[in-house]
């Protein structure tokens, strides 16, 4: 992956919003309730995120998925496999 492409991506995972959390997943087609974007949200704000490390994406996800479903939780393992190709 292009590392200014990388850099920003990773950016923007760090300071994502709740409400563009949402925004995003519905052009994904995933169902957020405001409490889960908020959950998810607090999650990626636990550390630095680095889309390149796939030891820190999988626990993230694990964690997604604790507070959301493993619908949602494959699913953005989906969307963050798409970004790193």
């Amino acid at each position: 992956m292009n590392p200014f492409l990388q850099q920003m991506i990773n950016h923007k995972l760090n300071t994502l919003s709740a409400e563009e959390l949402i925004a995003l997943a519905s052009q994904y087609n995933i169902q957020l309730t405001n409490t889960q974007a908020t959950q998810i949200v607090r999650i990626l704000r636990e550390e630095k995120i680095d889309v390149a490390n796939v030891q820190q994406r999988d626990r993230i996800i694990k964690k997604i998925e604790a507070v959301t479903n493993p619908q949602v939780a494959q699913t953005i393992q989906t969307m963050f496999q798409s970004i790193v190709r």
